[in-house]
């Protein structure tokens, strides 16, 4: 098959009135074709560029998922490691201010707590690759909490040797949560500031709502002596409550809206011991606890005291905490 381009050719002579056949020049043929050429290699490459930019290969196409994949992976690890670290915190705050201090212990400085580790080169192996900035952020973040981690165990393992010297004095403290997890449907209003569910206006919430069912036990925080019981069924105030002296820092607690008492007043008690049950006495809408803590007679956070005796029971207080808060009294 001959090209298009070959095939003769004719051309009109007004001189002689007729069409006159072209002779074939290769010269001529050639120069014409370079447009063609030309046109034919751009184009060529013109598609090859855009597949390589536009279009993957498959190898191309599981790397770029797997870096996906890791990346997704490092910023799920570097949002967990912050709720960690806020963790870390929060234990660290009762440590200082609540064990450290019962038991005569010098504080830990959060300038140490917080110390940082290594030098400017110590991630420096970690630079030079696509997600450089989110590895090295997981990296730091991740000795951080290690660090933390290990100057808490170390602050416990002081607070453990002074427990085992002065168990009395460990016994009375109030961090035993009143109700049993499990007996709990949730935590209602927190301590602070709140509207009040019946008078209508903002005032201090001095305590924990920990909302259960009229009857369940309501069990001693700490080792003490009961110093207060009122009875109150009118509707207004506490309703029926029990105020417990725990005899170190001040430190006592009060139990509010309970449907029954089961202890007297002047009455010793033992951590973990029932001294009544939860109910809806007093200025109160629904059965539930109001718990107190306080130090020389001021309120301050129950939380901040509470402990949960496994890490199980620790998950279902955090979930039980994310309900909206509710008030109750």
């Amino acid at each position: 098959m001959k090209l298009k381009f070959l095939k003769p050719k004719y051309k009109y002579n007004p001189q002689t009135l007729q069409y006159e056949k072209i002779k074939f020049s290769l010269k001529r043929t050639l120069i014409k074709s370079i447009p063609y050429t030309i046109s034919s290699v751009a184009f060529g490459a013109l598609i090859m560029f855009l597949y390589i930019v536009v279009f993957e290969s498959p190898e191309e196409k599981v790397l770029r998922k797997e870096n996906e994949f890791l990346k997704s992976n490092y910023e799920k690890m570097s949002q967990r490691l912050e709720e960690s670290d806020q963790l870390l915190n929060d234990i660290a705050d009762r440590d200082n201010y609540i064990y450290r201090t019962t038991f005569q212990q010098d504080s830990i400085p959060f300038t140490i707590r917080n110390s940082g580790i290594g030098g400017a080169n110590r991630y420096k192996h970690l630079e030079g690759f696509e997600s450089t900035d989110i590895v090295k952020d997981v990296a730091k973040k991740l000795d951080q909490v290690e660090n933390k981690l290990n100057i808490q165990s170390l602050s416990y393992n002081d607070i453990i040797k002074e427990i085992q010297e002065r168990k009395e004095l460990y016994r009375a403290l109030p961090i035993l949560q009143p109700i049993h997890v499990n007996e709990m449907t949730r935590i209602g209003s927190f301590f602070g500031y709140r509207p009040h569910p019946i008078l209508g206006i903002v005032q201090m919430h001095k305590g924990l709502d920990l909302v259960a069912p009229t009857g369940t036990p309501i069990y001693a925080s700490g080792d003490g002596t009961i110093i207060d019981i009122e009875y109150n069924n009118t509707g207004s105030g506490y309703g029926n409550s029990i105020l417990i002296d725990h005899g170190v820092n001040g430190l006592s607690s009060r139990y509010a809206h309970l449907s029954a008492i089961n202890v007297k007043k002047g009455q010793k008690v033992k951590r973990g011991e029932q001294i009544g049950e939860c109910g809806s006495t007093g200025l109160s809408t629904a059965p539930h606890l109001h718990y107190e803590i306080l130090i020389n007679g001021a309120a301050v956070n129950p939380l901040r005291y509470m402990l949960a005796p496994s890490p199980d029971e620790y998950e279902q207080i955090l979930k039980l905490a994310e309900y909206p808060g509710v008030s109750f009294d």
